[in-house]
């Protein structure tokens, strides 16, 4: 197994260590350069560590929020997720709300992309992006067999294999631009997927690395042909 890849017992374990670290990278960057930026994913898989980082202490004014894709449906809709960690962290946490910056889906798709290109324009490399992965490899609304602009930083996805079918997402390029990428395995639905990325398919989720990456995997991913150690 990679240095870089770590296998826990279970989810709590995983949401705790990768709690803690997102928090060791803020604090650094803080101390560094005065701000931390990170682009946050959506999916059931980091409710539990940003609960952690909705009670954890830091300092919050510094902190400047992104997210890594958004679906295009009505604001507010339960499915949004962008709702998901406003309900869980957000609205209860005590980051500025102007250091949020979140994809305006309710505009509509097209609309919504130039939005946020606007959002990212002449915007620095980010500090974390954090990336789940999907049961065909996607990550963020990237999915497999798209070719998707490497001059954008935002892309439309108009016929989603999930539901729903409109979606936004940065690109692979702005999502590489980052210090970290911390990515994260959930769920024994994921173990094709999983081996698929071990034997070097190629996969969204292994088209975006930045500078330094860390991947966190549950055991319960794990199929018996896995050649990987245990933390």
């Amino acid at each position: 197994m990679r240095d870089n890849w770590k296998i826990f017992k279970d989810s709590i374990t995983l949401s705790e260590c990768l709690a803690a670290d997102i928090m060791h990278v803020a604090n650094e960057s803080i101390d560094k350069n005065g701000k931390f930026t990170i682009v946050l994913a959506g999916g059931k898989s980091f409710i539990d560590s940003y609960k952690i980082l909705r009670d954890a202490r830091s300092n919050w004014l510094k902190w400047h929020i992104y997210i890594s894709d958004e679906r295009c449906l009505p604001k507010n809709d339960r499915n949004r997720n962008d709702r998901k960690i406003y309900k869980v962290w957000l609205n209860n946490g005590k980051i500025p709300k102007k250091n949020i910056n979140f994809i305006c889906a309710e505009l509509g798709i097209n609309e919504a992309v130039k939005h946020y290109e606007t959002i990212l324009k002449n915007k620095d490399v980010f500090d974390l992006v954090l990336l789940g992965m999907g049961e065909d490899g996607h990550t963020a609304s990237l999915f497999p067999n798209r070719t998707c602009s490497q001059n954008d930083s935002v892309v439309a996805e108009y016929n989603s294999p999930k539901s729903p079918k409109e979606r936004i997402s940065l690109s692979y390029s702005r999502l590489n631009k980052s210090r970290n990428v911390f990515k994260l395995v959930i769920g024994s639905s994921k173990s094709k997927a999983l081996i698929s990325w071990i034997n070097g398919k190629d996969l969204p989720i292994n088209r975006i690395y930045g500078k330094s990456e860390k991947v966190y995997i549950c055991k319960n991913v794990l199929v018996e042909n896995t050649q990987l150690k245990k933390k």
